[in-house]
């Protein structure tokens, strides 16, 4: 029975690579793109790397990653172009399966099985994949590879950015069975202290 070969592509902090993207200059910045630009009442919808090493997070109100990082640059969020973002990076996508889950408006799921006559290896055809998608669209991916959709999204949420890993199953002990709790997919913040009252951190 052939194995599954399984890709998760996702593209890293989609938002605001695409406002840097429009604005270069931005790079150079730390910035967030906010739902609401009152300062009071919007969250962090993205933030970039320099955004992230000041400690800004997804989810918080603006005046929290205010606090934390007072040189913040507040990007209002543009729908419309994100769509079509998307939609270029899905039709990418698509050259190399006709199996494509698409999860969330930056990340999807191929089933890469028994493609390799026409693509390659699976890490062959990862790299040629988020290649493709940072020369011809200017975002960086990363890809995770495994022979299920678990471990493929658990793979691609590894170093970032612009990267690829694996996580095949003789590779669970050495690369999944050390990580927090947390980190396991669909594990939130409730789960995670419920689990570690167990005693269970890993």
């Amino acid at each position: 029975m052939m194995e599954r070969v399984i890709l998760h592509a996702d593209m890293n902090n989609f938002y605001a690579s695409v406002e840097c993207m429009l604005n270069p200059e931005l790079k150079a910045y730390p910035i967030a793109v906010c739902g609401d630009v009152e300062e009071r009442h919007g969250i962090v919808l993205a933030k970039n790397y320099k955004a992230k090493a000041k400690g800004v997070s997804t989810g918080e109100a603006i005046w929290q990653a205010k606090q934390k990082c007072p040189d913040l640059i507040i990007v209002p969020p543009n729908y419309n172009l994100y769509e079509q973002c998307s939609a270029a990076f899905m039709r990418i996508l698509r050259e190399y399966s006709d199996m494509v889950e698409q999860y969330s408006i930056d990340e999807a799921f191929l089933d890469m099985t028994g493609t390799q006559a026409l693509f390659g290896p699976p890490l062959s055809v990862a790299h040629e994949i988020k290649d493709r998608i940072r020369e011809e669209l200017g975002f960086t991916v990363n890809v995770g590879i495994s022979t299920n959709k678990l471990l493929a999204k658990m793979a691609s949420d590894f170093e970032k950015p612009d990267l690829v890993h694996t996580l095949f199953p003789e590779e669970i002990e050495k690369k999944m069975w050390p990580l927090p709790v947390g980190d396991l997919f669909t594990v939130g913040r409730a789960t995670v202290r419920e689990l570690e009252k167990l005693g269970i951190r890993t």
